[in-house]
């Protein structure tokens, strides 16, 4: 059997549904390649129950905030646990639409124009 890899999905943002979604279609297809898999739904003091796992990498399937902004990376970062996803700074950056284009433009990278609409 392959060393365990954990699934992280669910979560507590506004895109929770579409996480397990797509994390029940990564746990297929894991498990479809000889895989052990183990399932987390990060919510509360989940640190602890990925310190039981142990897993040999995190495959984050987290949408949102939480999950694609570098909160859940730099979690995994100080328990020195391998994961999929950029990481802490590009995902902070990426998930910051503004700041993102303003990067793109600074460097020359095609981009649609753009207009910051605030609500207030």
């Amino acid at each position: 059997m392959k060393k365990t890899i954990l699934v992280l999905m669910g979560g507590i943002s506004e895109e929770k549904e579409i996480s397990i979604l797509s994390g029940r279609a990564c746990v297929r297809a894991l498990k479809k390649k000889k895989y052990k898999v183990k399932v987390l739904d990060p919510k509360g003091n989940f640190i602890n129950e990925i310190r039981k796992i142990k897993p040999k990498i995190v495959f984050n399937a987290l949408h949102g905030r939480f999950g694609e902004d570098g909160y859940i990376q730099s979690i995994l970062d100080a328990e020195k646990i391998k994961y999929t996803h950029s990481g802490v700074l590009a995902s902070s950056i990426a998930i910051d639409k503004e700041v993102s284009k303003k990067i793109f433009i600074k460097n020359k990278i095609n981009t649609p124009k753009f207009f910051l609409l605030i609500l207030v």
